[in-house]
């Protein structure tokens, strides 16, 4: 906040400080901060995690770890979106960006105030109550009541008024308000010469008596000033009379009208200034409306900003209706069946910490905000309001100070007190207000050249495959309306500005990611002026929500984050905010247990004789768990019956699941089980018992099977209870650790027979908080359960998702060659933590592809690692090479489970098209690994040779011993041209096991790459040479080694490093 005493004035003065308490200039008398010059980027880092508000120019500052997000309420109440990317430093005015918004020819001007004279004239009707007069005097007196306090701290005379000269909104609410008293005065001498037997009418004489008194007496204003104003003669305003009286011992108070109505002129700050930290946010209410403070002087450039319509302007959120021709954030329909509804500025809230949710508080995921009072985030709430309804908007900013990232959401909140008066001859039957549209957020662009839009797209068995398509005019949309995220589409993007084959490490990226698994939108519209506007939120397709008075309602969080050097610095800052305050906290930088589920070993023909024999067999090759996948409930023979029949089939498990949590508990595994909650076949107990629970409309005889099965209406509370007390008890009567919610169909046919007619645009929203309430009563009550989210495949994979578990399907494709874009594609936006993947047999079961078993691994790897295979049927050999990945893994894996990812090779370059490389780097630069670097060969290009494979992330002056992890022993064979697999000694890619290089040579010039054939594929790990401890002194190693010799001889397993991290 700013010095707001005049002994903290006096002291900012005598520190060379301006009255604001910044750093004075004697040119602008204090106004202006001129840093001084600096070489190269200037350190920003003192305003990371903060948010500031300047008084003068009324702009807000998120700052992130280097980005900074700015808006400022403007001279309309709007709240123009000023700029988001690299911070700078919060004395540059950004209000000059405002010089960018040129009004084309036919675009609407700025919003004005006018005098509403049908109220008045629907007055003067001869069958009008005088119950209705006073109503509308009322409401017109209300309107001008707030201005009463300003009024009487500035007290009265011309100084007041000339501080604060009339503005139209004001002149027009007195107008309103003088001329409804008029026509009460009016009525009420009709009243009196009716009872004296005379004629109705009043007369001119009466009428001039009338106008008199609303200026000078009985309508509670003295005149002083300019003399009349428009058609009801009000005079010039000074101060607010309390005297006048009218209908007996009703008394009216008129306001006294001056700037200090206006918006533009009631602004407090919020900013602290101090000579070691600059700016600093206080937690605490404003009200714009509350202080007048003054403009700068008139000969300050920013009085020549541009007053121009909303439709000019870059917005922070933007209604329907009101000269924005552009997809809006939000829309209303209130009880008069009016749907236009401007929205201005009316107080905002600085918080410490990040706000947590209130009205969807435990309804819907979000992200967290750190420990409390450390300062890891901080929030704005700025609340706009429809001043003639009361409805309230609060937008709430959440910024990360070790993250160039910041969350968005809005509550919105039909207040108890103020309503839209309905027209007499309108029925008020059924009308409420109602959400018809609300996004989580808005984000407007200013016209760049050549951006580009990416997206993730694609189908079941084919996932998350990132699109790129250049913004051309018009609108670009990409939505679910399946009831959760979809195979096809997903709740995020990305706007760049680089060219596709630049996209990884080179210009600005602005990126939306949706906490939120039910049914989305983001919609991306050019405007003619090449400006962008950037939606995202609940798809209204599929979205009404009734507000009545004193209701509320939050939309789900959306989380913007910005990259000055690519994809790959969005996707690390993605990466660590998911990890950090998203997954539930006790599996942060957690390895998973290395799984063998039992899907595609047995599909639906497990028993508990042959769950362990499976068991022994994966046990001797690393495996830690076993998951019981489908077949185990019911008369479950197929995907024709049982769902929702949730208790075990005891002709297939006669001890029931704790009998065989029990012995495969004895092998030394944990015990893991998938289930279905959200699906009921016909063929079931529950639904012969309960046939309404599924989404049907009673009385259509008309639906959609999906796989077989119908889905039970989340949105019912005794559904929810239902799946809760059975999970419950499955859970709490044997040692399960390992909990697979899966869920294989479509929604169709959504209709809630248990919600009224009116209601039925709630019940996708209401089935999505349906099922968080579940799986957020798993986490509760079950916190060493490790639940992994499913939907046919990788059809849930979001944000909102990983709020319950920390790990997700990514496909039900597995094939190597699919699973390289789905994984690729998904690491835009979620760790690699979280990406369910296992090792399946060949030939795929979805593709009937081959690829090596080592290539399966290096897959699988980058990913929670897993495997689906009937290792009953491998061969000695085979277990054994299994087994030396399963090893590798668990080596590997906290690096890969915590590093920063990134995509070395991406099929978006012309040069890799056919190959994609992966690289995890660890962020603790005392751990013995660095990297893990995989490499794999999609299509064969005979006689071209790979490029040199420059890798990132280290350190230039660093020494790595760059080591190869299982090398090929295939080699073409020249004289025959057949590639023989298998046939020869290790082909080592640098000519032996190991070499050391510093970190320049390894990223600038290169590793040299050199594969066969389609699926082939090459790995290495790179360990910090001054932290691999020489085996015979346990001393670390100093300065280089020599490089190894050549004939080492072949190993999967590496040779002369003591693993001492793991």
């Amino acid at each position: 906040s700013h010095a707001n005493s005049s002994e903290e004035q006096a002291r900012g003065r005598a520190k060379g400080l301006g009255h604001t308490g910044r750093p004075a200039d004697p040119g602008r008398k204090g106004e202006t901060l001129r840093l001084p010059a600096m070489a190269g980027k200037m350190d920003m880092s003192k305003y990371s995690g903060k948010v500031l508000f300047d008084e003068n120019s009324r702009v807000f500052r998120l700052y992130g770890k280097e980005m900074m997000y700015s808006f400022r309420a403007d001279e309309g109440g709007n709240l123009e979106h000023l700029y988001w990317g690299a911070a700078v430093p919060p004395t540059d005015d950004l209000r000059y960006l405002s010089f960018s918004n040129v009004q084309l020819c036919f675009d609407p001007g700025p919003s004005l105030v006018f005098e509403d004279m049908t109220a008045i004239e629907d007055l003067v009707q001869e069958d009008v109550e005088p119950e209705d007069l006073l109503k509308e005097w009322d409401q017109a007196r209300k309107q001008n009541l707030g201005h009463n306090d300003v009024v009487e701290s500035l007290g009265d005379g011309v100084e007041a008024l000339n501080m604060f000269p009339i503005d139209e909104e004001a002149m027009a609410a007195a107008r309103r308000e003088n001329a409804a008293w008029r026509l009460m005065k009016m009525q009420e001498m009709k009243m009196k010469r009716l009872e004296d037997g005379q004629e109705p009418g009043v007369t001119d004489e009466e009428l001039a008596e009338l106008a008199e008194l609303a200026v000078k007496g009985n309508g509670g204003i003295q005149g002083v000033g300019t003399g009349a104003m428009g058609s009801h003669g009000m005079g010039g305003m000074t101060r607010v009379q309390s005297v006048g009286e009218f209908g007996g011992d009703r008394g009216g108070v008129h306001p006294t009208l001056m700037k200090a109505a206006n918006f533009a002129e009631g602004f407090v700050g919020t900013i602290d200034v101090n000579e070691d930290e600059g700016f600093m946010p206080r937690s605490r209410t404003i009200s714009m409306a509350s202080v007048p403070v003054g403009l700068p002087t008139e000969d300050d450039w920013a009085d020549a900003l541009p007053r121009v319509g909303r439709n000019t302007k870059l917005l922070e959120w933007a209604d329907l209706g009101t000269g924005d021709y552009r997809p809006p954030s939000f829309s209303v329909s209130y009880e008069d069946g009016g749907q236009i509804s401007p929205l201005t500025y009316k107080t905002h809230t600085i918080v410490s910490g990040k706000l947590p949710m209130s009205f969807a508080k435990g309804k819907l995921p979000e992200l967290r905000g750190g420990v409390p009072g450390e300062g890891a985030s901080n929030t704005l709430v700025v609340t706009m309001e429809d001043k003639l309804t009361g409805l309230e908007f609060d937008l709430i900013y959440s910024v990360f100070r070790d993250h160039n990232a910041l969350t968005r959401r809005v509550i919105v909140k039909n207040p108890k007190d103020k309503k839209v008066e309905i027209p007499k001859y309108q029925s008020k039957a059924n009308l409420t207000t109602r959400l018809n549209r609300l996004m989580s957020c808005t984000v407007d662009f200013h016209t760049m050249g050549g951006s580009n839009l990416i997206t993730l797209s694609g189908s079941w068995a084919n996932e998350r495959h990132m699109k790129t398509q250049q913004l051309v005019q018009g609108k670009f949309v990409t939505e679910s309306l399946r009831g959760t995220s979809s195979h096809q589409h997903n709740p995020f993007c990305a706007l760049a500005t680089s060219r596709e084959d630049m996209l990884e490490t080179s210009g600005d990226v602005w990126a939306l990611s949706l906490v939120y698994s039910g049914n989305f939108m983001m919609e991306a519209e050019v405007a003619e002026t090449g400006r962008t506007r950037i939606n995202m939120g609940i798809n209204p397709h599929t979205f009404k929500w009734h507000l009545p008075p004193g209701d509320a309602f939050e939309s789900p969080e959306c989380v913007l984050v910005w990259s000055g050097n690519g994809l790959e610095q969005m996707s690390h800052t993605y990466h660590d905010l998911y990890r950090q305050f998203l997954i539930p906290e006790r599996w942060f930088a957690t390895v998973p247990p290395v799984l063998l589920n039992t899907w595609e070993a047995m599909y639906f023909d497990v028993s508990h004789a042959k769950v362990l024999e499976l068991a022994r067999v994966a046990a001797n090759v690393g495996v830690e768990m076993i998951v019981l996948d489908d077949g185990w409930f019911g008369e479950r023979e197929d995907a024709t019956s049982s769902l929702g029949d949730w208790y075990e089939d005891r002709k297939k498990f006669p001890d029931g699941l704790p009998g065989i949590v029990k012995e495969i508990n004895a092998m030394g595994l944990k015990f893991g089980i998938w289930v279905e909650p959200e699906m009921v076949n016909v063929k079931s107990q529950l639904y012969k018992k309960h046939p309404a629970w599924c989404l049907n409309q009673h009385g259509r005889n008309f639906r959609c099977e999906g796989r077989n099965q119908l889905v039970l209406d989340f949105s019912r509370l005794e559904v929810q209870d239902f799946v809760i007390e059975k999970l419950d008890t499955m859970l709490s009567g044997a040692n399960i650790e390992y909990l697979k919610w899966d869920m294989n169909r479509h929604l169709t046919e959504v209709y809630g027979n248990a919600m009224s007619p009116d209601k039925q645009g709630e019940v996708f929203h209401r089935y999505m908080v349906g099922v968080y309430k579940v799986l957020a009563f798993l986490n509760e009550k079950f916190p060493q359960v490790r639940i992994e989210t499913a939907r046919g495949g990788g059809g849930r994979f979001d944000a909102g998702m990983l709020h319950y578990g920390p790990q997700i399907w990514a496909s039900d494709n597995t094939d190597v060659f699919s699973r390289m874009a789905i994984q690729h594609g998904t690491s835009l936006a979620y760790p690699v933590c979280s990406m369910g993947s296992h090792i399946t047999s060949v030939p795929n079961h979805q593709t009937q592809r081959l690829s090596t078993l080592k290539t399966r691994f290096l897959v699988a790897l980058f990913g929670t690692f897993g495997l689906e295979l009937d290792v009953r049927r491998m061969k000695s050999d085979e277990l054994t090479e299994l087994q030396s990945y399963i090893q590798r893994f668990k080596e590997l894996a906290p690096t890969i489970m915590v590093g920063k990812f990134h995509r070395l090779w991406t099929p978006q370059r012309s040069h890799d098209r056919f190959a994609y490389a992966w690289m995890v780097t660890h962020v603790d630069t005392t751990k013995t690994i660095a990297a893990v670097v995989a490499v794999f060969l999609t299509k064969t290009e005979p006689g071209r040779y790979l490029p040199r494979l420059q890798l990132r992330g280290l350190v230039d002056t660093e020494v790595y011993i760059v080591e190869e992890i299982f090398p090929n022993t295939s080699r073409r064979n020249n004289n025959t041209g057949q590639i023989e697999v298998g046939m020869g000694p290790p082909q080592w890619q640098l000519g032996r096991k190991k070499i050391e290089m510093t970190g320049g040579a390894l990223m600038y010039a290169g590793l040299p790459v050199r594969l066969t054939y389609d699926g082939d594929s090459c790995a290495f790990v790179l360990y910090r040479a001054s932290l691999v401890m020489n085996s015979a002194s346990g001393t670390p190693k100093t300065g280089r080694s020599p490089l190894y010799s050549s004939r080492e001889p072949p190993s999967h397993h590496p040779h002369g490093l003591l693993h001492s991290h793991i």
